[in-house]
């Protein structure tokens, strides 16, 4: 049964011109509004942040909602909260509705801590007897207790969504609206949060999820929507979803990305360097398990890299590696020579390194790649390519987490003891 439903829902906004209109262009513009032949019809000073939108999420389900910046996710939430309306079309609610959409919405600046909890309580129907008895358990989860009595005014960023998302979570209202506004928190916060979400889950309720943590969505949504430039471009199992939109956002990146391209169109490279006076990195590319040249991979599938180098003095002592960033610039992983084989002697005056990765770990997402070729121990490198690759991972192993880990286990019956030898290591 179906607790919220979008019948054809659009909501535009008027673009802001430069000068000021007369009262006349501003009637005149009023009255073809009110034309039958103009409904549904943006006009020309008025852009869609939705456009006929038709969308139904069961009761008790998770849905995340996914996209660009700009899209229309947070829109789509305010109007479930009836922050805003729609323009035109219809929304259903089969119930009450609680949201974390913006920093602070719906505290009173004035008020201390404590007297917001009660405020927001009553809005969403709570008798102060319900909110007495999930007071203490709403202040130890927002770890607020010294300035409980504070008034919300002085709180910083981080303490408004503590507490704002401590109250959302333990009213028990039959929607709960969760916007990215999670990611304020420390990581200690979100991981409690998302905990939270998971049991919020369980316990039946029905969310709306609107976040750009793709594993996050991925493992607690039921279903992931969506949506580009205003409209519902797809809904489903949250990884056909997802790998969707990383294709889409992939491409939206390369297509305006100054690196240049092979004949293949797959792997990317660049004759842009920093140094290259004595060696150079020329090329990237990814090759999955089956051999084949790409820039996408699963999570815990087989990728080999291999970085084609060229040198033009002796080089002694060479390392060569790949510092894999997320779009935020986070450092995730790298690959190095100088850590696993041998040290290299001698180099060609050119060739390939190849990387060989079973079960590539990393989560799903978009990465940006620095490649470097460097001598062991030197500051600067003989050649670095500073986030000059990319490689596009999508769902594969079902893991949580921030990354997959290879592994292997078996069943020992209880009495067997483990008998641990190292090769190079002598006990005495």
């Amino acid at each position: 049964m179906s607790i919220v439903v979008l019948d054809k829902v659009s909501k535009t906004y008027r673009l802001s011109r430069l000068g000021s209109k007369s009262i006349r262009e501003e009637m005149a513009r009023m009255m073809k509004n009110l034309l039958p032949s103009s409904k549904g019809q943006a006009g020309s000073d008025e852009f869609y942040a939705l456009k006929e939108v038709d969308l139904a999420i069961e009761r008790g389900e998770t849905v995340g909602f996914i996209g660009p910046n700009g899209s229309g996710k947070s829109t789509l939430l305010k109007l479930l909260a009836r922050i805003i309306y729609p323009n035109h079309g219809k929304i259903m609610v089969g119930g009450s509705v609680a949201s974390l959409i913006e920093v602070g919405a719906g505290f009173h600046p004035e008020l201390t801590g404590r007297e917001n909890i009660f405020l927001y309580g009553s809005i969403m129907g709570m008798k102060k007897a319900e909110v007495v008895k999930k007071f203490d358990r709403i202040v130890a989860f927002s770890e607020m207790e010294k300035f409980i009595d504070t008034p919300v005014k002085r709180y910083s960023s981080g303490m408004y969504v503590r507490l704002g998302f401590a109250v959302a979570a333990h009213i028990n209202p039959a929607v709960l609206l969760v916007d990215e506004v999670l990611a304020v928190g420390d990581a200690n916060f979100q991981s409690k949060c998302q905990q939270r979400i998971e049991e919020l889950r369980r316990g039946g309720m029905t969310i709306a999820f609107v976040s750009h943590d793709m594993p996050a969505v991925e493992r607690l949504c039921d279903r992931v929507a969506f949506i580009s430039k205003g409209q519902l471009r797809a809904i489903g199992k949250p990884q056909d979803v997802i790998s969707l939109y990383y294709n889409e956002v992939l491409f939206a990146k390369k297509s305006s990305t100054h690196l240049a391209q092979n004949n293949t169109g797959l792997a990317i490279e660049s004759k842009t360097s920093l140094y290259g006076q004595e060696a150079e990195i020329l090329s990237v590319k990814f090759y999955n398990g089956d051999g084949q040249e790409t820039d996408t991979i699963a999570m815990g599938e087989n990728l080999t890299v291999r970085l084609h180098y060229r040198t033009y003095t002796p080089i002694d002592d060479p390392v060569f590696e790949m510092l894999f960033y997320s779009p935020d610039d986070r450092l995730y992983s790298h690959l190095t020579t100088a850590i696993n084989g041998e040290a290299i002697n001698s180099l060609p005056d050119e060739g390939m390194v190849e990387f060989d990765c079973r079960e590539f770990g990393l989560s799903p997402g978009i990465y940006k790649i620095d490649g470097i070729f460097s001598k062991r121990g030197s500051v600067a490198p003989y050649d670095l390519k500073p986030r000059q690759y990319i490689l596009k991972v999508l769902p594969g192993k079902s893991v949580r987490g921030m990354f997959y880990m290879p592994q292997q286990w078996r069943l020992l019956p209880p009495n067997e003891t483990i008998n641990v030898q190292s090769a190079d290591t002598n006990f005495v």
